[in-house]
């Protein structure tokens, strides 16, 4: 089972995201060297009338490894692909699968319904399911007040 969490966020630990969010920003451009470790999983994201359909692409990530928290109007998916034990290097010829800490932020609507967010993960595919609250779909059923 796959485990969220909902987080009250706090003013410090947002400034701190965002110049941490800036940083990577600037340094991302500096190579390898300079940038931060790990790597930045796909999303796809997509809305239908019920809510949004997040699916991040995690091939060779357990479930365990999986962190997924609601923090005020934002999504973090967070976790770490680790590298496959007993590999033997003499040289590398091709390095293009990134392993270490990978983490997603995703800002979601003020309609959306917080408490109700699901998760599934199958065949290296994470999608979160975040419905709408009823209503909420800019329109209201207004009552007509008899005289």
């Amino acid at each position: 089972m796959i485990r969220i969490r909902r987080v009250v966020p706090q003013e410090v630990s947002d400034l701190h995201r965002r110049m941490e969010q800036v940083m990577d920003s600037l340094l991302h451009g500096l190579g390898p060297a300079f940038g931060p470790k790990g790597f930045v999983p796909r999303a796809d994201i997509h809305e239908n009338p019920e809510g949004l359909l997040v699916t991040v692409d995690l091939p060779g990530v357990s479930r365990e490894a999986i962190d997924i928290v609601v923090e005020g109007q934002a999504l973090r998916i967070s976790g770490v692909r680790s590298e496959p034990a007993g590999t033997v290097c003499l040289r590398w010829h091709q390095l293009e699968i990134a392993y270490g800490p990978f983490e997603r932020f995703i800002h979601l609507p003020a309609s959306a319904d917080l408490e109700k967010v699901q998760a599934n993960y199958k065949d290296g595919f994470l999608q979160v399911v975040i419905p709408f609250k009823p209503g909420q779909d800019g329109s209201r059923q207004v009552p007509v007040d008899a005289p």
